[in-house]
């Protein structure tokens, strides 16, 4: 069974972080469209997040939590599993509580009747990319702590 679950966390891992990159890639790239075709994009990057980063996420806090059981319960928790747990922990949960809305409320925007953005746009892309950048860079510690870390 721990396989299954081992397969489950890596699984997930890759849909979140390919999720995550492929939003950035998109939201760097949408920046020279005209309004009408950036938040087009937008629509596709919160689907992105939706479909991918959000249940990744969920897939790999769930699966972390139960390959982590038997380290707990022996009472001898490593130094990289306790940085991989608190790393992956905190970035799913900025993933799940404030990216993947913040990208969906991103993507429900329409273009103003002047054909600008709307106003709520520069702030909504502002905190979209300070917390998926900071969600991301916290898997990544995660990542390098189950890996590198753990010799």
């Amino acid at each position: 069974m721990r396989g299954f679950w081992l397969f489950v966390h890596i699984i997930g891992f890759s849909l979140w972080l390919g999720g995550g990159l492929a939003s950035m890639v998109a939201g760097v790239a949408a920046k020279s469209f005209s309004p009408e075709n950036r938040l087009s994009a937008y629509r596709v990057l919160g689907a992105v997040q939706r479909i991918l980063v959000g249940p990744g996420a969920v897939a790999v806090l769930l699966s972390g939590f139960i390959l982590s059981t038997s380290y707990m319960q022996s009472g001898s928790v490593p130094g990289w599993l306790m940085l991989m747990m608190v790393a992956g922990s905190v970035a799913g949960i900025l993933a799940l509580a404030l990216s993947v809305p913040t990208a969906a409320q991103l993507g429900r925007l329409q273009v103003d009747p002047s054909g600008e953005l709307p106003e709520s746009f520069a702030g909504l892309r502002k905190r979209l990319v300070l917390v998926a950048s900071i969600s991301g860079l916290l898997a990544l510690v995660a990542l390098c702590a189950g890996t590198v870390l753990r010799g």
